[in-house]
């Protein structure tokens, strides 16, 4: 599950996502977290710090 996330959170930064559609758009086409499931793990309820998160990782 944290193999998932990290890569979760790389699709975020690389990719220049802004928007809980673009992830959305995502989800459908590859093997990463859905929203939800991403919100509960980062423990917040924003997607705006989810992506700050993923901005902050190495």
């Amino acid at each position: 599950m944290e193999n998932y996330y990290i890569i979760s959170l790389q699709m975020i930064k690389y990719l220049c996502i802004t928007s809980e559609e673009e992830y959305q758009k995502l989800v459908n086409q590859y093997l990463i977290l859905n929203i939800e499931s991403l919100k509960y793990i980062s423990q917040t309820r924003s997607f705006n710090k989810i992506i700050k998160i993923a901005e902050e990782l190495v």
